[in-house]
């Protein structure tokens, strides 16, 4: 096995592929889950109240300050008034679905291999000779030895990890979805119109 082939076998492509697919079904689920919200905003309905009121009113009241005698002192109080509330939808009142985007996505593939190989042999070898005699007959010893010495080692590692990351952000809603809202005043003359 070479540091090369598994290189070669990472799967990145694949992984790329599976990131691009995920996301396409996740961004599908998150608008169709915004479209889902936004028909509940314009079907819900809820009681506004559209204007409040704080009117301050003198309250005369008076303030004894010794010997009998009183001082009128102008008082002011405050008195709150509310108009009656009127029915409108959630998206009326100013409710709107928030619609989420995957801006970057960021595959990150770590690896980390190593090999190691070594041999060594080593070979001994050795001979002797002896001659045994004197005027008579000679005997002759021969004698030989081998060390054969050999030692092979092969070590291989290989460590991998992999970060898949994705940035998901809120986006304003399209622009056809948001309706426009016209406040007609017809407590002036001529009808004023304002836009929002």
């Amino acid at each position: 096995m070479s540091v090369g082939r598994d290189l070669l076998d990472t799967p990145f492509p694949e992984m790329v592929q599976n990131l691009a697919f995920a996301i396409a079904k996740g961004q599908m689920a998150l608008d169709r889950s915004s479209m889902d919200t936004a028909r509940l905003l314009a079907r819900e309905q809820v009681e506004v109240i559209t204007e409040m009121s704080e009117v301050i009113v003198p309250d005369p009241y008076n303030v004894n300050v010794g010997g009998g005698e009183t001082i009128r002192v102008t008082g002011a109080k405050v008195q709150f008034d509310q108009s009656r509330p009127t029915r409108m939808s959630l998206m009326q009142a100013g409710l709107f679905p928030t619609f989420y985007q995957f801006t970057e996505s960021i595959i990150e593939v770590k690896m980390s291999i190593s090999q190691k190989s070594s041999s060594s042999s080593e070979l001994e070898a050795g001979a002797s000779l002896e001659i045994k005699g004197g005027w008579g007959p000679v005997s002759v010893a021969f004698a030989a030895h081998v060390n054969y010495k050999s030692s092979q080692t092969y070590s291989y590692s290989a460590e991998g990890s992999s970060l898949l990351r994705t940035t998901l952000k809120p986006v304003p809603p399209p622009s056809r979805l948001t309706p426009r809202i016209v406040t007609v005043n017809t407590l002036v003359t001529p009808p004023l119109v304002t836009a929002a």
